[in-house]
């Protein structure tokens, strides 16, 4: 067993372990440390966790959601303006990837849609864990730095967690429009999960 995460963790290597195939392509590898210098990392003050929407909200306010359900893997977001939905967006995800790969796909890509906004966007996320990963300097998950690029890149654009399941009607739509088949979604292609944990798992089965 450790002579498979060596060689496929590590190395990069393919390799065959009691008769499953291990593909290193198909696992998350950690991107290399952020060129970012620490002291221009400014995000601490720009992601909140509050847990409850403010009263002094902006304009236009984006819920971000990525679930599991029934073995479908999807992420969305949808963007509020003058208590309206002006816009859905979604992508289905494969069930070999994890939630929180989900979640912060949701969050990649309102953080985009909110940096073509040209005003102040808020963007709200019931993934405490994906908002911590933002805010971490030694993050190692490229769509996670990514998406830090953009939000340093764009003083506009604030971040906030609230709590799911808790009658917020903007974030319970989002969470629908995640799973609701009837609608298209755009596929989209993520490694697995972190190499280390995925095999680890699989090969405990």
């Amino acid at each position: 067993m450790q002579s498979t995460l060596v060689r496929v963790g590590r190395l990069d290597r393919n390799c065959d372990y009691e008769g499953t195939h291990f593909d290193h392509e198909s696992y998350e590898q950690p991107s290399p440390p952020s060129t970012i210098h620490p002291a221009l990392f400014s995000l601490e003050d720009r992601i909140t966790h509050g847990g409850q929407v403010p009263s002094n909200r902006t304009p236009i306010e984006v819920y971000t959601d990525g679930s599991k359900i029934n073995d479908q893997m999807g992420s969305a977001f949808c963007i509020i303006a003058n208590e309206a939905i002006t816009k859905t967006w979604k992508a289905k995800l494969s069930p070999a990837n994890i939630v929180f790969q989900a979640e912060m796909l949701a969050l990649k890509a309102a953080i985009e849609w909110a940096n073509t906004a040209n005003e102040d966007v808020n963007i709200w996320s019931d993934s405490e864990s994906s908002l911590q990963a933002l805010k971490s300097f030694n993050v190692k998950s490229k769509i996670t730095q990514e998406a830090q690029m953009t939000l340093l890149g764009n003083a506009r654009i604030r971040l906030g967690w609230v709590k799911a399941h808790i009658g917020i009607k903007d974030n319970e739509i989002t969470e629908e429009a995640t799973t609701d088949t009837s609608k298209p979604s755009i596929p989209k292609k993520l490694p697995k999960e972190p190499t280390t944990t995925a095999l680890l798992r699989a090969l405990a089965i």
